[in-house]
């Protein structure tokens, strides 16, 4: 008994708790849902199978990875994931070539991406807030939104790119604090080598990942600070240093090109130097494509000249946009109970608005100065901007698609903006608990708000995928 009241005040043990809620529930997705259940798992599939039977990575034209009907293949696009899971089914069919079993097997390596976002998350949290229960508040809004689980547990490349945003954010800001270490420039080059390989949704976070690097060698030498060569400056005066930038930069570019660059350099090659690979599977969608999705004739918001607004907020775009963003499984057909929808609503809400008071001190990268802190936040407005542009601008031009998944690559700077907001709102009830002379209670206050809504975070998880979702499948 002593052991185990020893383990259950372990400082681990709300880890445990943490990642193996996560775990459970990724797992019962990723065993309960039929194939092709995850939005368009099927036609991703093509590709994981064709590296499986032959052993080298297909050409975009490949008949063998060609989606019926619509046209082009997603051979076209980054395929690391694709790649990892044709041949971890290679290894697997050493021992069996049950179809069920191989399907599982490469379902895992998006729900280990998943578990190392997760890990990544919670050091994450520790870096932009000091206090412990903000940090699992943060913490359980990344992970445990369902929409953001549901990410880890069919074939696609968004999960492989949710990671990458999370590692690049994590190591630029461990950078920004105590420096770029060797082993930091390693990580950020691995989140950007991630990012690269999988979804160019996600694409805006290594815009961002360069200006905070960049960031980090500004600095200010404040009027009247005694300088090296004994003078003094009657002004502030901010400088660079651009040598140890250019020397990590450089590192960090070299890795990237040797981790990355043969993607695109192999995609200049076989598409007559589109290195991107995006004009030569529009042409492919043209010249495969049955009459009903030829691109000339597809029906958009844009030829029809509907307004981008009129689009987004006068039909049923937003509202299903905003839904799928917290939960919708299978193929956008299973959502999840009402008031979670609207308990989630309020919650960013909430957040997103009491964020933007000046209050409250301290109460996020207290190891930054004030400029610094409204820089990068700033830069964290415009992670959030990026996707919700790409995505609304793809939806407008190409495909009225309103799926949340388009925006996952916004999720931890999303969350940062509300996790602080919420924050700041338990900071203001504090002050009000302060001046009615609740003080008892005003001590209480952050910590009751904080543990109300990391409860709620993992009721709604639970409720979504044991009460929803596994009925739902069994019963099928």
């Amino acid at each position: 008994m002593a052991k185990i009241r020893r383990f259950y005040k372990n400082e681990r043990f709300p880890e445990i708790l943490f990642l193996s809620l996560a775990f459970v529930c990724m797992m019962t997705f990723v065993l309960l849902q039929p194939f092709g259940e995850g939005p368009d798992e099927i036609n991703r599939f093509r590709v994981v199978r064709f590296i499986y039977e032959n052993g080298y990575l297909p050409k975009g034209d490949d008949p063998a990875v060609l989606i019926p009907g619509y046209g082009g293949s997603y051979a076209f696009q980054p395929m690391l994931t694709y790649i990892l899971e044709g041949f971890l089914l290679r290894a697997v069919d050493l021992f069996t070539d049950r179809f069920d079993v191989l399907l599982v097997a490469a379902r895992m390596v998006n729900v280990f991406f998943g578990m190392a976002a997760a890990v990544l998350t919670r050091r994450l949290s520790k870096l932009l807030f000091p206090e412990k229960m903000t940090q699992w508040l943060f913490s359980c809004l990344v992970v445990f939104l369902p929409q953001s689980l549901f990410l880890h547990t069919y074939i696609n490349t968004d999960s492989c790119a949710f990671l990458s945003v999370i590692l690049m954010f994590t190591a630029v800001l461990d950078g920004m604090k105590n420096g770029f270490t060797r082993p930091l420039c390693i990580q950020t080059a691995a989140g950007v080598i991630l990012c690269a390989l999988s979804y160019y949704n996600a694409y805006g976070a290594v815009v961002v990942t360069v200006i905070l690097f960049i960031s980090c060698f500004a600095g200010k030498v404040s009027a009247g600070t005694i300088t090296r060569d004994g003078t003094a400056s009657p002004v502030d005066r901010y400088y660079m240093d651009w040598k140890p930038m250019f020397r990590a930069g450089a590192f960090i570019s070299a890795l990237v090109f040797l981790g990355a660059g043969w993607w695109f350099i192999r995609n200049a090659i076989l598409y007559h130097g589109d290195f991107l690979g995006m004009n030569a599977r529009n042409l492919c969608v043209a010249s495969t494509c049955t009459p009903d999705f030829h691109p000339l004739l597809r029906q958009t918001c844009q030829n029809q000249g509907i307004g981008v607004l009129a689009m987004v907020f006068g039909t049923d775009y937003f509202t299903l946009l905003v839904r799928s963003f917290v939960a919708m499984f299978g193929p956008m057909n299973l959502p999840t109970h009402y008031y979670i929808y609207e308990i989630y609503y309020r919650i960013f809400a909430v957040g997103l608005l009491v964020c933007m008071l000046p209050i409250g001190r301290g109460l996020y990268l207290s190891w930054q100065e004030k400029n610094r802190r409204f820089f990068f936040n700033g830069c964290m407005v415009l992670a959030c901007v990026i996707p919700v542009f790409l995505c609304v601008y793809y939806s407008y031009t190409w495909d009225f698609q309103p799926q949340g998944r388009y925006l996952m690559p916004m999720l931890p700077a999303f969350m940062y903006f509300v996790t602080l907001g919420l924050r700041k709102t338990g900071f203001l009830l504090q002050e009000l608990a302060d001046k009615i002379k609740c003080r008892s209670l005003a001590e209480k206050i952050p910590a009751i708000l904080s543990g109300l809504l990391i409860f709620f975070t993992a009721a709604a998880l639970i409720y979504s995928v044991f009460r929803i979702v596994v009925p739902y499948y069994m019963a099928g």
